[in-house]
């Protein structure tokens, strides 16, 4: 059985984790600082193994090894690069280590592939800089360009991309928008506590929810408030919470596997004597049918619609919509009977979590494996995963690429 270096994968996860300066857990954000370092350092590990890098305009990076009798047949693996804001250490991160772990392994062990290999570092998946997501793999996947974009301090998208694409630049570094691979695998902690509760040490993944990702602004009156009656009063606070109430009640009536998260909330003018004027929120929805996300996303617009008034306004803008995907039956299948091999624990499940892999099954065979996180935590800095863990799920991949490239 081919095993990799828990050693080397923990101290290279460590090493771009040692980025993150910038306050509590990883803010790997893309195209900041942090976000550079990580993917030039992975550049050079890539070039210090033999692997070919290569860089397109939005930043994702490429390493390859050709192969040997049918080189335009690429097996691709890998994840992302960046983190949430204030974010855990694994998370997108453990994928694209965890690939470069399993490619040199094989390189070791056997030499060249013949099909080529391909670990794959996209440039965003989270959207926490920009309102938009997936843009490194919508890119690669030519399914859709980022435009128009700025983040909080005003900074455009492509000012961000273009700055931070030229520090990766470099003679040994080739700048294209590769082809696209036959299969794509991408190895992720699960970011919740069904594998931890099962005692499994894998999960096969067999889909992944759709998501939509909304802005609610309210604009109301602001006021004094200690001579502004209650009843004359138009609070945009007082509004969104009515609201926010509203729709988790809606949500839980239409399904129970429907997910409704406010994470972001902004009130102005955020004085403790002063009625708010307006209030600015997000609403992320999740759920494996694509009719039940458009059932609440008319709920979302009618109750706003209900609550609106002559002296107050409520604005819903939709700026994620990413649709339930089945991964490749085929793959699984593969990748189930490598795991008995290796005497892995494991169960076939579908992620809540979106995926860089949402993206790339529109255009390629796809799937997932999935490691544990402990007691469930993600997108937090408390995110951690047992390293005996880590390793299975490098295990599992490295098997799953000898089979498929060798």
């Amino acid at each position: 059985m081919l095993t990799t270096s828990l050693d080397q994968l923990d101290q290279r996860l460590k090493t771009i984790n040692s980025f993150s300066h910038n306050g509590l857990g990883q803010n790997r954000l893309v195209y900041t600082p942090s976000w550079i370092a990580g993917q030039k350092q992975l550049i050079n590990w890539g070039l210090s193994i033999g692997l070919a890098p290569t860089v397109d305009d939005y930043g994702t990076v490429y390493l390859d090894v050709l192969g040997t009798e049918t080189p335009n047949q690429i097996i691709a693996t890998g994840s992302h690069m960046d983190t949430v804001a204030q974010g855990g250490r694994f998370d997108g991160l453990y994928g694209v280590i965890g690939g470069l772990q399993s490619i040199e392994t094989l390189l070791n062990a056997f030499g060249r592939p013949k099909k080529t290999l391909r670990l794959i570092s996209f440039s965003e998946e989270e959207g926490s800089r920009f309102p938009t997501t997936f843009s490194g793999s919508k890119h690669y996947a030519r399914i859709e360009e980022t435009v128009g974009l700025t983040d909080k301090s005003g900074i455009s998208f492509d000012t961000a991309r273009i700055r931070a694409v030229s520090r990766l630049e470099a003679s040994s570094v080739n700048r294209s928008l590769p082809s696209l691979p036959l299969t794509f695998t991408e190895l992720h902690i699960e970011q919740g506590p069904r594998l931890v509760a099962k005692h499994q040490q894998i999960g096969l993944v067999t889909s992944i929810v759709g998501q939509r990702r909304f802005t609610v602004v309210i604009n109301g009156i602001a006021n004094h408030a200690g001579t502004t009656p209650m009843n004359r009063r138009h609070d945009a606070l007082q509004s969104g919470i009515q609201l926010i109430s509203r729709l988790e009640l809606l949500a839980q009536s239409l399904s129970p596997d429907l997910t409704v998260t406010v994470g972001e909330f902004n009130v102005e003018p955020n004085t403790s004597n002063v009625i708010p004027g307006k209030v600015s929120f997000t609403i992320d929805c999740r759920h494996v049918d694509s009719e039940i996300l458009n059932e609440f996303e008319t709920m979302i617009h009618c109750e706003a619609k209900l609550m609106t008034r002559p002296q107050l306004s409520i604005r819903v803008n939709r700026w994620a919509n990413s649709q339930p995907v089945q991964l490749d039956q085929q793959l699984l299948a593969q990748n189930d009977h490598l795991a008995n091999q290796l005497n892995l624990s494991h169960v076939s499940l579908a992620s809540g979590a979106g995926h860089d892999s949402q993206i790339m099954s529109q255009v390629t065979r796809t799937t997932m494996i999935f490691v544990p996180s402990i007691n469930g935590i993600s997108h937090a800095p408390q995110e951690a995963t047992h390293l005996t863990d880590l390793k299975a799920g490098v295990d599992l991949l490295t098997a799953s690429l000898h089979q498929q490239a060798y």
